[in-house]
């Protein structure tokens, strides 16, 4: 079984809903799960993951980020990432994205 090593992080940013309601925001927690050789240093995937979520801190996001599983399709993109959980913890939602 290969070792797994998470990280996450968090951002804030509104969104048009798709149903055209009105813009709102959240914040959005982010686990990312990346398939590593043994002992690899966290550090490295950390700063990928923290660089993509700066982009969409306290912004309004795109219609293609509308919902948590864009944003997880999205972080998934990153280099050895295998699994990715967004979460807006306040609603109690959650969407997960995993690596065919």
């Amino acid at each position: 079984m290969p070792s797994l090593t998470g990280v996450s992080g968090h951002f804030s940013a509104s969104h048009h809903p798709r149903d055209g309601g009105i813009v709102h925001g959240h914040t959005y927690h982010v686990l990312a799960w990346f398939k590593v050789e043994p002992n690899t240093d966290a550090i490295c995937y950390r700063a990928a993951l923290r660089n993509m979520l700066e982009h969409w801190d306290h912004t309004l996001l795109p219609p293609e980020l509308a919902w948590g599983e864009d944003i997880a399709r999205a972080v998934g993109t990153l280099v050895n990432c295998v699994e990715v959980i967004v979460s807006r913890d306040a609603e109690g939602l959650h969407a997960r994205w995993l690596a065919a």
